[in-house]
């Protein structure tokens, strides 16, 4: 199957979007995990099952300890790095162990981010529609107010506004653009041609 041709993009695409979505389930846990969500909750529950099989290889050589579950991130890791590898394969590219390792770091890193990006809009959304305590929102609570806490220390609510938000914001974008960046540079330069 030709990747240029239509079915191969499409069946490229459908991979593409499986493997999304198994990261983003496994970075949600690593998420859930390092801000001490809820783990009643029943979003948390869900992915909790979801991903349990997922990591249980990893659990085995690194067992979770307090809050960072390192299994969920490495997992995440080695099946970008196996998607990009397939990538090469099948675009006949000649991609490196450097080029694959540093590649799927950056799309693991920019995931991570993404999702506290969108976490914390979402947060900042419900508090103006919903600022009453509601337990099917709390999780967006739980999983903002660790990282935005160092921020709040920073630049505390002035006349009622809690700016943390905006603060914190600017920052994952900074992170993105400059380190994610040069790690995907780095991994840009590292490309072999076509075979």
């Amino acid at each position: 199957m030709e990747m240029s041709s239509p079915l191969g993009q499409g069946g490229l695409f459908l991979l593409q979007f499986a493997v999304g979505l198994v990261i983003f389930a496994l970075m949600l846990r690593f998420l859930m995990r390092a801000t001490y969500a809820d783990w009643n909750h029943p979003v948390v529950t869900f992915v909790a099952k979801v991903t349990n099989p997922i990591c249980a290889p990893l659990n085995k050589a690194l067992p979770t300890k307090g809050r960072w579950d390192w299994a969920a991130v490495i997992t995440a890791v080695i099946l970008q790095s196996l998607f990009v590898l397939l990538i090469g394969f099948l675009t006949n590219r000649d991609f490196g162990i450097g080029f694959i390792a540093l590649a799927a770091l950056s799309e693991v890193m920019n995931q991570l981010l993404d999702m506290l990006f969108w976490l914390i809009i979402i947060q900042v959304i419900l508090s103006w529609v919903s600022p009453q305590y509601n337990p099917n929102t709390a999780i967006f609570i739980q999983m903002t107010q660790p990282v935005l806490e160092p921020f709040r220390r920073m630049l505390p609510p002035m006349g009622g506004f809690d700016l943390s938000p905006i603060l914190a914001i600017v920052a994952i974008k900074l992170v993105q653009i400059v380190i994610v960046g040069s790690i995907a540079t780095a991994a840009q330069s590292m490309i072999g041609m076509p075979g």
